[in-house]
Order: structure tokens, then C-alpha cells, then sequence
């Protein structure tokens, strides 16, 4: 059961960060019915949030823009990467970008996670650091050995496939 200051902290966040507004609720709502109840049925009031529910809600904050005062901008997103062992946000993203780059997409990306990490994830979200690191230097390999050039950063790689998507620039699309 949450304390009064908890229950005003989650509604200032997403009222701060957009998911909750005077005249309208339906985006909060919907993501509280994300999280489950102990019984089984959706939340349905962040007063039947548990802790580790309301760090997860927090980060969401968190990653829409409001802020902890006090805290570092990337606090509740951290400290539950850290608690549950899962990649970064930013690794997440990347592993997206280089994916959709490379036209890796759906059930093709899942194939690849699961070569990558020997079966132990289908899915970036699933993913620890360490394998998320594996299968970001995996997709890196393939932009190598597709392009034949020797990108030095993530936003190269992306500004070649913009490029060649728009034909302004190169023309090796996968």
C-alpha cells in the first residue's frame, strides 16, 4: 500500500509529463491498466500500485520529461534498469535504429536477438546490457559488411541510411 506522499508524487509526474490532464485522463488510465493487481485484474489507481510498479511508472515520467528535483534526470529510468537488469533505454533505441536501418524488422529481428544472445532473449526489452551490447556490435557488423565502410558512430551509420533512403547521397541500401 503506498503513502500519501507517494500517491502525490505519481500524480504530479504524470500530470508533468503530459499523461494526465484537467480535462483529460484516458492516456494515464490506460497505462495503469498495464500494471496488475496481485489478483490478477488491472490497476485501476496508482493507490494499488506496489513499489517496483511505481518506479516503472515513474521512468515512463521520467522518459516523457518530468523530472525528480534533487534527482538526476535519468534516476527512476536507472534505478530500474539496474533493479531488473535490463538494457538501457538508449541501447534499446539504438538496437531499433540499426534494426530498421538494416531492414531487420519483426520476426527477422527476433531471429537475430536469439542468435546473438544463444537463445537466452527474442526481444530487446528482454535484454540485459552485456547482450544488448552483443547484439548492438552484431548489427554494427552487418552495416560493415554491407556498406564497406567503417562507420565511427551510431548517428554515421543512421545519417548513410537517411541518404540513401532519400538518394541524395549513397545508393547501398540493403
Amino acid at each position: 500500500m503506498l503513502d500519501n506522499a507517494q500517491i502525490r508524487l505519481v500524480q504530479i509526474a504524470v500530470r508533468q509529463a503530459g499523461l494526465r490532464t484537467a480535462t483529460f485522463d484516458g492516456r494515464y488510465r490506460m497505462l495503469l491498466g498495464q500494471y496488475l493487481q496481485p489478483n490478477g485484474e488491472p490497476v485501476t489507481s496508482c493507490k494499488e500500485l506496489n513499489n517496483a510498479q511505481i518506479d516503472d511508472l515513474l521512468a515512463i515520467c521520467e522518459s516523457m520529461g518530468w523530472r525528480m528535483p534533487g534527482k538526476p534526470e535519468d534516476f527512476y529510468r536507472e534505478k530500474v534498469n539496474k533493479k531488473y537488469d535490463v538494457a538501457s533505454f538508449g541501447q534499446q533505441a539504438a538496437i531499433k535504429h540499426l534494426a530498421g536501418d538494416l531492414g531487420i524488422v519483426g520476426e527477422h529481428l527476433s531471429r537475430f536477438i536469439m542468435h546473438q544472445t544463444n537463445n537466452a532473449a527474442d526481444d530487446r526489452a528482454m535484454l540485459s546490457p552485456l547482450q544488448a551490447y552483443k547484439v548492438i556490435e552484431g548489427l554494427k557488423a552487418l552495416v560493415i559488411k554491407n556498406t564497406g565502410i567503417k562507420f565511427k558512430s551510431l548517428n554515421e551509420i543512421s545519417e548513410h541510411y537517411k541518404g540513401a533512403k532519400d538518394g541524395s547521397e549513397n545508393k547501398n541500401q540493403i
